[in-house]
């Protein structure tokens, strides 16, 4: 058997006995490390895959042919895996980015490009700081498909300079219809209603143009009605239609973004047509909830896990299995990095009470544990 390396200092390793359940258990024999593991079989490969067939499939644990507690005994240390992301230098076309939010406690980041995805990053919410680290592994492509939302643009604009944004103009549709209602019952939210919907709708430059007239021809018409104010109670004055007020200004940033019709633009459509919407991303997002629906009952860790996996086998190049058993990080590896992180730190020169939450603007593992908002602070 092939000596392994310590994940620490990359020096081959020794036996050191083995674990209660028979395993060979490893140790570092450099003067100051002294790390130990244990690692997989010839079959953690095989197993491996089992695993992966079985979580990307609807079959549940007595389905895969074998006990239910004998699969989750074989495959628990798959779950201790993390799969690796890609590093992209080919400059794609169009990218469409977008976040599958895991019950407000965390978010997996995800770009997909030419029908395969070629980034993922997890991170606590949708911050710029999040897409910022997202981009950061992908080179950037000549338009990008998004919502808008959570810090993107501030990051685009860090990380991807040179690139076009196009919004998806389904989503600025309904956020224009969630102000209005789906069946207004003023006049003015009526007429603003069908603007929204002529908007998703739009395909040419004779469209655009008379979106914008109808936008501007409806501000001119409402304008005093917009304007009215109503007092209240304490004496102070505010909107008396607020909603509509919010959906006007709105639209008028989003016009000035000059987000909204890029896909017109005769030099990107050289390179290829630019989609108006998010669909294919959000067919992809409603496939990764299914997913979770077939598997529920996880904890947040391992739902983050399986979606972390579910990406990478829908990249382009996934790495086989054995290659993953072998060479996939880990929990124990992770760990050891930020141990050594924060002994290297300042801080962690002179304090010793261990090693507290303070590794970035990233995730913060004990929030995985415990459903109290924000118990560690990290923003």
């Amino acid at each position: 058997m092939t000596r392994p390396s310590c994940p620490s200092c990359n020096h081959a390793m020794k036996r050191n006995g083995t674990t209660s359940a028979g395993t060979t258990r490893w140790r570092c024999p450099s003067p100051g490390c002294g790390a130990s593991r244990t690692i997989g079989h010839a079959s953690g490969g095989a197993g491996l895959e089992a695993f992966l067939k079985w979580l990307l499939s609807k079959r549940t644990q007595g389905e895969t042919g074998m006990d239910p507690r004998t699969f989750r005994r074989r495959t628990k240390w798959c779950w201790d895996l993390w799969p690796p992301v890609p590093l992209v230098d080919e400059i794609h076309h169009v990218v469409h980015v977008d976040g599958i939010h895991l019950h407000r406690q965390a978010v997996v980041l995800i770009a997909i490009a030419d029908g395969h995805v070629i980034g993922w990053h997890v991170a606590r919410r949708e911050t710029s700081a999040g897409w910022a680290n997202l981009m950061a592994r992908i080179a950037p492509p000549d338009v990008v498909v998004c919502d808008g939302g959570g810090g993107l643009l501030k990051a685009l604009r860090i990380a991807w300079r040179g690139t076009r944004v196009q919004r998806c103009l389904l989503h600025v549709c309904m956020n224009i219809s969630e102000l209005t209602g789906m069946r207004p019952l003023l006049e003015a939210g009526k007429r603003l209603r069908r603007i929204a919907v002529r908007l998703s709708r739009a395909k040419t430059r004779d469209d655009a143009a008379a979106w914008l007239a109808a936008c501007n021809q409806w501000e001119q018409d409402f304008a005093g009605f917009l304007d009215e104010q109503s007092r209240y109670g304490d004496g102070s004055m505010e909107d008396t239609h607020r909603r509509l007020v919010k959906a006007r200004r709105m639209i008028r940033k989003r016009i000035r973004e000059q987000h909204l019709f890029t896909f017109l633009d005769d030099e990107l459509t050289k390179e290829g047509p630019v989609p108006v919407t998010n669909n294919q991303i959000e067919s992809w997002n409603a496939r990764l909830r299914d997913m979770m629906r077939h598997h529920r009952g996880l904890r947040l860790i391992r739902r983050i896990k399986a979606i972390c996996w579910w990406c990478h086998q829908h990249s382009q190049h996934p790495q086989p299995a054995a290659w993953l058993a072998a060479n996939a990080i880990t929990d124990q590896h992770i760990e050891e990095l930020y141990r050594k992180a924060w002994e290297s730190s300042p801080q962690g020169a002179y304090e010793t009470y261990g090693i507290p939450n303070r590794y970035g603007t990233g995730i913060n593992w004990n929030e995985f544990h415990t459903t109290t908002r924000y118990p560690d602070g990290t923003d």
